[in-house]
């Protein structure tokens, strides 16, 4: 009988030195780039570049390079741009004086980058000036041609990694190979103690409070509900709109709890204490009908989610309780406080996410990164 043939050796993520280009700080609060720098960073030497702060006439001196270590494995690189990006000749003269300045700056660290994996489309576009054997472009977001690097980073990488299929369009004309996966969690989401902050048995929405959520859905349910707490986590982005100034603010509604920004090490807690969770999106934005990141997370720990309907989830409906339409999300909420739901939800949710690790999610990207492929 013939042999099956010989699978090739799986590509590991392991021992290697990879960059990371972020257009969110590294802190407190992580948003994908900061989870997938400290996944990769279990197993590898990572460095994380933070964004950039606007030019300035006095940063002609130099590029400032500087690396700090905030994990064993982890270093977070700082650096200004020497000229600004007015138009298409001094952005691409500063990216290659920066780029070589960064490169000396790991050289000298033996941190020159084996993979270099770009979330940040507006800067640090040729990954050959910065020393990087592979590269890959990764779109947490819809982009769509809007910021000037996108259209000098796209065509340098060797491949992209997609979050949604609909992502894709932008990124086929460039005729390199295409990953779409889904958004990540990390193995410790998936025990926590709840949150000790006085409020029990709520409603749990965690992302920024801005223009993206859809303000009238969160008040119908949060009147419809006067008995139930509603605890809202993450940063606050709606200084100036009244409706949300007198929904999360004003004592109009005393069973809103506005907690605001929590380090995301404790997130896991706030949905262990939860009875269910929320994701009521402004379908009438761009992108806001894709998914969410917290999704997941809300999975993790079995959490009923109530939301807005994201295509990305629709193998997954029967697990959530997705509906555009308010009239119904209200009566399912409804429902549930009122009788709860099949015992073996919880289960059946867990069990999924279970199947969207990091750990799973990076053997898939090794391969795909591998030059062998």
């Amino acid at each position: 009988m013939a042999l099956p043939p010989e699978l090739p050796p799986r590509m590991k993520l392991e021992g290697l030195n990879i960059l990371i280009t972020s257009n969110e700080p590294w802190g407190e609060v992580w948003f994908s780039k900061h989870h997938y720098a400290n996944e990769l960073a279990k197993h590898n030497q990572v460095v994380f570049v933070n964004p950039t702060a606007p030019w300035r006439p006095g940063m002609i001196g130099g590029a400032g390079v500087s690396l700090q270590r905030v994990q064993q494995n982890l270093h977070v690189l700082n650096y200004r741009n020497l000229l600004p990006a007015f138009h298409d000749l001094p952005f691409s003269l500063n990216n290659a004086f920066v780029s070589r300045a960064i490169r000396n700056a790991l050289h000298t660290k033996n941190l020159v980058p084996d993979i270099y994996i770009a979330f940040d489309p507006s800067r640090l576009y040729n990954p050959k000036l910065l020393g990087a054997k592979r590269s890959v472009f990764f779109a947490v977001d819809d982009y769509a041609m809007t910021i000037r690097g996108e259209c000098f980073i796209f065509p340098n990488v060797d491949r992209f990694i997609t979050l949604s299929e609909s992502f894709n369009r932008t990124y086929a004309p460039y005729n390199k190979p295409i990953l779409t996966i889904s958004h990540a969690i990390a193995a410790e989401a998936f025990q926590a103690e709840p949150a000790r902050f006085g409020v029990t048995e709520y409603g749990l929405y965690i992302g920024t409070m801005d223009r993206r959520l859809d303000l009238e859905l969160i008040r119908s349910l949060v009147t419809d509900q006067p008995h139930t707490p509603f605890v809202f986590v993450g940063p606050y982005a709606l200084e100036g709109s009244q409706a949300a100034n007198e929904l999360f603010r004003q004592g109009k509604y005393p069973n809103v709890h506005l907690v605001g920004t929590v380090p995301s090490r404790n997130l896991a807690a706030y949905i262990a204490g939860a009875r269910f969770c929320l994701a009521p999106m402004d379908i009438k934005l761009h992108g806001n009908s894709i998914s969410h990141h917290k999704i997941f997370q809300y999975l993790a720990l079995g959490k009923p989610v109530f939301s807005t309907t994201f295509t990305e989830y629709a193998p997954i409906a029967q697990l959530l309780y997705m509906s555009n339409d308010e009239a119904t999300t209200r009566a399912r909420l409804g429902r549930f406080l009122a009788a709860g739901e099949p015992e073996d939800l919880p289960t059946d949710r867990i069990a999924f996410a279970r199947t969207k690790t990091y750990d799973a999610l990076l053997v898939e990207i090794g391969d795909f990164l591998d030059v062998r492929a």
